[in-house]
């Protein structure tokens, strides 16, 4: 089969995706109808799957259309990329680029940089969704995910972007009420505020002249955001580990004070992480490139 047919398939598919509807994608293409139909089913005959499900009122991915519907947007914006290329003798990335970021580094750290990533690449879409759960990037459709701390074992590629210094600490009420502990082992007769995502183990090590100390802690509370664990910090309601990103400006003020200062905590990487080194969008590499930039500025 003709190479051209194959492209004209995909962006056929993509489009009615895209546009929503059969209608929408043939008077985004200039075709017909029924040219539309026939492209898709000609798509479908060969793959020997159905991509899409549709009623005379809607239509919808399946889960192979879904999971099809990434590659073959990734190829037809790399092609348009390569077109743009040789006609503009320049580098023009284009295309969509579906970004996971976690709420409190996404709102304090990269929030502030994102339209000036679109003033630099004007081509790029950019779909940012924050959360702290980690998210599977292949089954939900990602780019690109901003992961801070320690990683799974995964195939996927990880570059790192920056660190961030992981600090123990509580407000001078609280240690004015409760005591300010000396040594690691007295954190277990105080109110331990958690943050789950970091905790698998309920276990905080602490580094002094290359020995290490550890303590197993029963936290008063646990929480899957770091605003929240330092929301309760300032209202005198615990000690936290927490990064350097979310409570530097309090531990400046005065507002919190550094817990066992003696005492060092393994400081966590930020990366970026994606699905995979081959046929990297251009797009993707640029966004890297990007952060790594200005995380380090």
């Amino acid at each position: 089969m003709d190479k051209s047919n194959k492209l004209l398939e995909m962006t056929v598919f993509i489009t009615i995706i895209d546009e929503g509807s059969f209608i929408g994608a043939a008077a985004k293409l200039n075709l017909s109808k029924q040219a539309v139909s026939r492209y898709l089913n000609a798509l479908e005959n060969r793959l020997q799957v159905r991509l899409l499900q549709r009623t005379t009122r809607t239509i919808s991915l399946t889960y192979e259309g879904q999971n099809f519907y990434l590659q073959a947007k990734n190829i037809i914006d790399s092609v348009d990329e390569a077109e743009a290329i040789m006609h503009a003798k320049k580098i023009d990335p284009i295309g969509r680029l579906r970004i996971n970021v976690p709420v409190s580094f996404g709102i304090l750290n990269l929030a502030p940089l994102w339209q000036k990533f679109v003033d630099q690449y004007p081509k790029i879409e950019l779909d940012i969704t924050l959360s702290d759960r980690v998210v599977n990037l292949l089954e939900e459709g990602y780019d690109l995910a901003v992961r801070v701390g320690m990683l799974e074992n995964s195939s996927l590629i990880a570059r790192k972007l920056t660190s961030t210094r992981i600090i123990a600490a509580a407000s001078p009420q609280y240690l004015e009420q409760h005591g300010t502990p000396t040594h690691p082992n007295e954190l277990k007769q105080h109110n331990i505020i958690l943050y789950s995502h970091w905790a698998k183990e309920e276990r905080w090590e602490f580094w002094q002249d290359k020995s290490m100390h550890q303590v197993q802690l029963k936290a008063k509370v646990y929480c899957n955001n770091g605003d929240t664990c330092r929301a309760m910090m300032l209202a005198h309601g615990g000690i936290s580990l927490q990064p350097d990103f979310i409570i530097g400006d309090d531990l400046k003020q005065g507002k919190l004070v550094e817990v066992l200062p003696q005492y060092s905590v393994a400081d966590y990487n930020i990366y970026a992480v994606y699905p995979s080194r081959k046929l990297l969008p251009l797009r993707t590499e640029c966004i890297i490139n990007f952060l790594l930039e200005q995380l380090n500025a």
